[in-house]
């Protein structure tokens, strides 16, 4: 499957809810509105994850569907939009499936957990014992879909080329902190040296087919295609142990970033157990305007069980932690097994040991 229609299909936005002031017309006719409402049943019936319990489902199409009866010649659209978000809710989506009102648009905000607590820069580096390690934090991008994914590469490389000190590094942490949900794509084409072919993420739809996250081949033709040919400063970094920190924001896009490098050999992971929306949303744009995010898929690795709320990290902070601990923690883990920052011929086995703790 060509990534484009990848993107298109499985996942290409994920999101977390919070939208953008706007005023739709309180009503819309009723014959408009019933087809928001059939397409909507159309696509839950056809694509969605399952209902939790069918009995339940049943009476929210009821519902639904009772918003007709008289042949009224108008339709409250909050009141429309609240049975089809009711519909939704019967769904076994992590509560990740919903409806984007006409007019109105995704934003993902960044929570603050403190008035000095202010987004890091793309790149930084960190001093270990073992040697210095590089820390990217890939910033969180909404919407645009695939066209988003060029000005996100310019970007990347501007922001590494303006730290040519990061050639000092001989480790690499992934930092999904920033990752609170949106558009996965983007950062996924970023990083995509850091895959190899044998990656272990899976999409598993409804009816327990897997699809791969990661096509190796078609990330690295987007790549060509979309950026401006200048080598990837993550490219050294592919073939070696990797720390990945994961946080309580961490969600959604973030979550799916988070299973794809998670698919990778030699990885691990530090911080908290992430938000929990761990699943692939596709989007529908209904006849009124209004979109439908729709939950079609969980993640899994390999032939594994799927993912049901939050990842928890192989080595979680205790309690009063900070995320600056699990960044130190994962620097100094990332040196300690990295050949390149001159670890002992044991790196592997203490990788061993730190995939069992």
């Amino acid at each position: 499957m060509r990534l484009e229609s990848r993107a298109a299909v499985f996942a290409a936005m994920l999101f977390t809810t919070a939208f953008a002031a706007a005023t739709p017309a309180d009503t819309m006719p009723a014959a408009l509105a019933r087809e928001v409402a059939d397409r909507t049943v159309e696509l839950i019936e056809s694509r969605a994850l399952y209902p939790r319990e069918q009995a339940e489902y049943a009476q929210a199409r009821a519902a639904l569907m009772a918003a007709f009866e008289g042949q009224p010649a108008q339709i409250e659209r909050k009141e429309l939009y609240a049975r089809i978000r009711n519909l939704l809710a019967t769904l076994d989506t992590n509560q990740h499936s919903f409806l984007i009102p006409a007019g109105r648009q995704l934003t993902v905000p960044r929570k603050q957990a403190a008035p000095d607590d202010l987004p890091p820069p793309a790149f930084q580096l960190l001093k270990t014992a073992k040697g210095t390690v590089l820390r990217w934090t890939p910033p969180p991008v909404v919407g645009g879909g695939m066209a988003a994914v060029a000005p996100y590469l310019k970007r990347f490389h501007d922001e590494a080329a303006a730290m040519p000190e990061t050639a000092q590094a001989c480790a690499l942490v992934v930092d999904l902190s920033e990752q609170t949900g949106g558009n996965a794509w983007p950062p996924l084409v970023a990083m995509y040296p850091l895959f190899g072919d044998a990656n272990k993420a899976n999409w598993v739809d409804r009816d327990g087919r897997r699809k791969p996250v990661v096509d190796r081949a078609g990330l690295e033709k987007m790549n060509q295609k979309l950026g401006d040919g200048r080598a990837n400063p993550l490219a050294r970094f592919g073939n070696g142990p990797l720390a990945v920190v994961s946080d309580r924001r961490t969600a959604s896009a973030g979550e799916m970033l988070l299973v794809a490098l998670l698919g990778k050999e030699q990885v691990q992971t530090f911080g908290n157990t992430s938000a929990g929306k761990t699943t692939g949303n596709v989007t529908y744009t209904l006849a009124d305007g209004s979109t439908l995010i729709l939950t079609q898929t969980r993640y899994a690795l390999g032939d594994g069980p799927v993912y049901r709320g939050g990842i928890a990290p192989t080595h979680p902070i205790g309690p009063g932690a900070t995320l600056k601990d699990a960044l130190t923690a994962a620097a100094q883990w990332a040196a300690e097994n990295s050949p390149g920052c001159g670890a002992a011929d044991s790196a592997l086995s203490s990788y061993r040991q730190g995939e069992k703790t």
